[in-house]
């Protein structure tokens, strides 16, 4: 798409779906060659009243990519995370201990709330068996939240299922059915004692950049010309970009927002844009011939629908929890950060959904204990390396210092309380502990005896 002018010396004959756009005096457009070069620093560029757009065939076509503005955007120098930090850790960068800690003290305090306001509560109510929750079990849960779309099912209890057919003794494992659907009741971001009436989402404001909540009237939503090609949505975009425009952001959107307009005046306040259209929006070319369907678009492997996207029993839910919403975006936010941390081929990059697995995983391994069946839920008094000794623990050699395999001390022989201590140097480790181990004795006592 390329911005003809008004003084374009073309003829209409000599363009492919050419569409003239007006802009008035308070609309903006696109910006002469001259200013391609300029600095922008956000405000948006002055504009021509007329221009349209050239459309062509695009089997080859390139998008132009803005200068990202780091000193003004993205990560500083107290970004934690490295490039050899986990995948966890850049998730634990957005969302960390003090963010579940404000969660877990909101939690606590609603289920005061709607203990202390409720007229009745009956004597089987889960309600009767809440323990005020931590930071460290609000991992756990969300742990467990970011694995349910990796095995949806279509009813949130049969994740705790013992049918063979459809079992997944993970989440039983790490947090009985009973207590996880108690925390996502109570799940809670603010403080019902203190409400805001005169703010329609107090209760999620410390969470989100910002917002436009369409109330029935025209307050919040900028006033268009009815002539003007942006229309009512690319007005709200205008609004909630003006203070990122001009450093080199790329804005998403659905097709709702999307139109060649608004992707113009993005594009000439230095800004990418990528979304979805439809086809029969004002000044898109006319398409002739069958569509072209694209597998897999990007990397977090989108599915056909919205309504494929969740499972069932999400769906069917009439109040989705905040907390779904800021864990998606921040998963995508540390996924992006992750794949530029780590400097990763883009034809070879993991799909959003295996970083995902990655994240989880890693959160129950550093915050999940283990739970039993029996009734009382209490902890497993055996350790991880005995639960899951033969289906993820298993001897891979040291790695390699100067062409030799770098020797470790076997921690059995270090540690053991059975025999005599003693140093023994050996070249084999568990892929899962990360601690020397020798191979015949010692990796089978560690894994199967809780003292060794």
């Amino acid at each position: 798409m390329e911005d003809g002018g008004s003084d374009s010396s073309g003829s209409e004959s000599d363009v492919i779906g050419s569409d003239e756009v007006w802009l008035g005096n308070n609309a903006l457009s696109s910006s002469s060659d001259e200013d391609e070069g300029n600095e922008n620093d956000g405000t948006p560029v002055n504009l021509r009243e007329v221009f349209s757009f050239d459309w062509s065939e695009g089997s080859d076509f390139v998008p132009d990519q803005h200068d990202f503005r780091p000193n003004r955007s993205g990560t500083t120098r107290d970004w934690p995370c490295n490039d050899e930090a986990r995948e966890s850790a850049f998730f634990r960068a957005f969302i960390d201990e003090e963010v579940m800690s404000y969660i877990a003290e909101k939690t606590n305090r609603y289920n005061s709330w709607v203990s202390q306001h409720m007229d009745f509560i009956s004597p089987f109510s889960r309600i009767r068996n809440w323990e005020a929750t931590t930071v460290r079990e609000l991992f756990v849960f969300l742990a467990l939240m970011l694995i349910m779309p990796l095995c949806k099912k279509h009813v949130l209890q049969h994740y705790w299922r013992n049918d063979a057919l459809i079992s997944t003794p993970l989440f039983s494992k790490y947090m009985p059915r009973d207590r996880f659907l108690l925390l996502l009741s109570f799940l809670h971001f603010s403080d019902n004692e203190n409400p805001n009436k005169e703010d329609r989402i107090w209760k999620v404001r410390g969470f989100v950049l910002d917002m436009i909540v369409y109330t029935g009237t025209n307050i919040d939503i900028p006033v268009v010309h009815k002539k003007d090609p942006i229309g009512m949505s690319g007005a709200i975009v205008k609004k909630m970009m003006a203070d990122y425009l001009g450093r080199g952001h790329i804005l998403y959107t659905d097709n709702w927002y999307t139109s060649p307009a608004l992707c113009q005046f993005l594009h000439d306040n230095k800004t990418g844009s990528c979304g979805t259209v439809r086809a029969n929006r004002k000044f898109m070319p006319k398409f002739n011939g069958n569509k072209t369907r694209i597998e897999n678009p990007s990397s977090s492997d989108t599915p056909d629908s919205e309504e494929e996207a969740r499972p069932h029993h999400e769906r069917s839910r009439k109040r989705r929890k905040t907390e779904l919403f800021i864990q998606n975006i921040t998963m995508l936010n540390a996924y992006n950060l992750w794949l530029v941390k780590k400097n990763i081929d883009p034809s070879k990059k993991p799909k959003l959904r295996e970083f995902v697995y990655n994240v989880a995983y890693q959160l129950l391994e550093d915050f999940g204990e283990p739970t039993t069946n029996i009734k009382g839920r209490r902890p497993n008094p055996m350790p991880d390396r005995i639960i899951d000794a033969y289906s993820r623990h298993y001897p891979v050699h040291t790695e390699m210092a100067n062409g030799k395999k770098k020797p470790r001390d076997c921690y059995v022989c270090k540690h053991t309380t059975r025999r005599q201590k003693k140093r023994t140097r050996v070249v084999i480790i568990c892929n899962e502990c990360n601690i020397g181990l020798c191979i015949v004795g010692c990796f089978r006592d560690y894994h199967t005896l809780k003292n060794f």
